[in-house]
């Protein structure tokens, strides 16, 4: 007699795009064994093809490590031309402070920071000095409010103080304008 092994039932947990949809997909099964997680990739228009499986445990360690190589290759596309360039936007900043803005609107823009021949690109210099001058900006308008009580009370400065208070919204909307404008 020829036993017929029964075919494994495996249940979709969920199932995601690897990297991008046209590259592959990620899916994660729970079967008799417990979760799986199946990475397939596939380039679209592409004889390419490979297929892994990792636990739960394991893609933790991937993605850690995955984390750990894209941190430390985003930190080394910071050359000194890229610093530069930024610090025509951002005066008086360290490098280090001049890092982490430009690490945020990486994070922000997907990349898209680095422009033609490995300069700063300028849609990205100018959302780094729109940032800054938004954070001026709101630093204002809080010592405005903060004082505002005191001078309100004072008639020949009551129609000033509302006159400020309107020009720093215009500013306000303006720069808010331009970093919605911004990739």
């Amino acid at each position: 007699m020829v036993t017929v092994s029964k075919p494994k039932k495996r249940e979709i947990i969920t199932r995601a795009p690897f990297v991008h949809h046209d590259i592959g997909e990620i899916v994660a099964y729970h079967d008799e064994e417990g979760p799986t997680i199946d990475v397939t990739i596939r380039p679209e228009d592409s004889d390419q093809y490979a297929q892994f499986a990792l636990t739960a445990a394991d893609a933790h360690q991937l993605a850690d490590e995955l984390h750990r190589i894209a941190d430390e290759a985003q930190r080394a596309g910071w050359t000194p031309t890229i610093l530069s360039d930024a610090r025509a936007y951002l005066p008086g900043m360290t490098d280090e402070q001049i890092i982490d803005r430009l690490d945020r609107l990486y994070r922000r823009w997907g990349g898209l920071v680095i422009g033609f021949r490995g300069r700063l690109d300028r849609a990205a210099g100018r959302a780094l000095a729109v940032e800054v001058h938004i954070e001026t900006l709101e630093r204002s308008v809080s010592l405005v409010e903060e004082h505002a009580g005191r001078l309100s009370g004072i008639p020949e400065l009551a129609d000033r103080l509302n006159e400020l208070r309107s020009s720093l919204e215009d500013v306000r909307q303006l720069y808010i304008a331009e970093q919605e404008r911004q990739p």
